[in-house]
C-alpha cells in the first residue's frame, strides 16, 4: 500500500485500470486491449500488456496469464480479475480495481509528505554529528565525541557508512516487499503486533478481504472459491495460514461465519459481526460494500497515525543522538579544564 513495484507502480496501474474498465464497456476484446496497451498505454505497463496478448492470443485465460507476473502486481489485483473473468463481469472489476488503487494512491502520498521532514532531521543530524568528527580530526583533536573511537576522516566515513547502511538496509527491506509478495505477506504478518503499525496493516489486510467477499458474493461464487480468493487478496501470512481450516468448514455446509471463526485468523468481532448480518438477511454483498468504505476510512486514518508514530521515533532518535553527543563534548571540555587548573 505504501510502496508500489517499480515494474507495476500504482499512478500507471489506476490509469491502466480506467482504460480497461472503458474499453471492456465498449465491448472490446481483452486480447484487442492489451495489443492497443502494449502500443500506446501506460509506459512502464507496455511491456506487461505486450506479454498478456501473446498469452491471450495462444488461449489463455486473464487469470493464467497474469500468474506468471502475480508479484508485479499489488494485492488484489490478481483475484479480483480471476472473479471478474469468471463472472463475466471484467468492467465491473476493473472499475472497482480503479477505486481501491485511487485511494491506495492518495494514502502513499500522504504516508511519504508526512514522513518527509523526519527523514530530512536524521539526514541532517548525521551529516552534523559527521562534520563535526572530521572538523575535530582536522583540527588535530583527539577528543571522540561518539565515545566509540571515531575519530578525523577515518572515523567520520566509518559513521557516515553505518547511518547510511541502516537507512538503506530498510529500504532494501522495504524493496523486496514491493517485489515479492510472500516475502511481503509474511512481514506484515509479523508486523501485525507492533504498535502503530500492527492496527494499521490489520485494517488493510481486512479491506482487501472485504472487496474481495463483496465481488465474490455479487457473482455467487462457490464458498470454497470465495474463500480461496478472499484469504489470498490479504497478503498476510496470517490469515493466509487459516484459509485451509476454512474451506474445510465451508465443505461441510457450515456458514462463513463459521469458517472465518475456524480459520482463527485475527477477524474482530465487528467484522464477523458484520458478516453474520449479511449472511442472514441475504445482503453480504451490500454489507461488505458498506464495510469496506468504512475499513478504508479506518486504514487511512490508522496508517496516518502509524506515520505520526515513525515520524515522532525518528525525532526521537535525533533529539537522543544530538543530547548523547552535547555531555560527550561538554564531558571532554570539563576534562581539558580540570586538568588546566590541576597544573596550576
Amino acid at each position: 500500500m505504501l510502496f508500489s513495484s517499480s515494474k507495476c507502480p500504482l499512478p500507471a496501474l489506476v490509469e491502466w485500470c480506467r482504460v480497461l474498465r472503458f474499453s471492456l464497456s465498449a465491448g472490446l476484446d481483452p486480447l484487442k486491449i492489451f495489443k492497443q496497451q502494449a502500443k500506446s498505454g501506460p509506459r512502464p505497463l507496455r511491456a506487461l500488456a505486450g506479454d498478456l496478448a501473446k498469452r491471450l492470443a495462444k488461449g489463455s485465460s486473464l487469470e493464467d496469464a497474469l500468474e506468471p507476473h502475480r508479484d508485479k502486481f499489488p494485492p488484489l489485483f490478481v483475484e479480483l480479475v480471476a472473479v471478474g473473468e469468471q463472472t463475466g463481469r471484467l468492467d465491473d472489476t476493473f472499475q472497482e480495481l480503479e477505486q481501491y488503487f485511487a485511494a491506495a494512491l492518495t494514502t502513499q502520498r500522504r504516508f511519504r509528505a508526512q514522513m518527509a521532514y523526519p527523514v530530512i532531521n536524521y539526514v541532517a543530524a548525521v551529516g552534523i554529528v559527521t562534520a563535526l568528527i572530521f572538523i575535530l580530526g582536522m583540527l588535530g583533536s583527539k577528543m571522540d565525541p561518539t565515545g566509540l573511537g571515531l575519530t578525523g576522516t577515518t572515523g567520520a566515513l566509518a559513521f557516515l557508512g553505518c547511518a547510511v547502511a541502516f537507512a538503506g538496509s530498510i529500504l532494501v527491506v522495504l524493496k523486496i516487499a514491493t517485489e515479492n509478495l510472500q516475502f511481503r505477506a509474511r512481514l506484515e504478518g509479523l508486523f501485525l503486533n507492533v504498535p502503530g503499525w500492527g492496527p494499521a496493516l490489520l485494517a488493510f489486510a481486512l479491506l482487501r478481504f472485504a472487496v474481495s467477499l463483496r465481488m465474490c458474493a455479487e457473482a455467487g461464487l462457490r464458498a470454497e472459491k470465495t474463500l480461496h480468493y478472499c484469504f489470498r487478496a490479504t497478503c498476510n501470512t496470517r490469515f493466509q495460514q487459516g484459509e485451509e481450516r476454512a474451506v474445510a468448514v465451508v465443505k461441510r455446509g457450515s456458514e462463513l461465519v463459521e469458517a472465518l471463526e475456524a480459520s482463527r485468523a485475527p477477524f474482530p468481532q465487528d467484522f464477523i459481526g458484520a458478516l453474520m448480518t449479511g449472511e442472514e438477511t441475504g445482503n453480504t454483498s451490500e454489507v461488505m460494500d458498506r464495510l469496506a468504505e468504512h475499513l478504508r476510512e479506518d486504514a487511512d486514518r490508522k496508517m496516518k497515525g502509524a506515520a505520526q508514530m515513525t515520524g515522532y521515533m525518528i525525532y526521537g532518535m535525533v533529539a537522543l543522538m544530538i543530547i548523547f553527543f552535547i555531555f560527550r563534548i561538554a564531558t571532554a571540555i570539563s576534562g581539558v579544564y580540570s586538568e588546566a587548573l590541576g597544573g596550576m
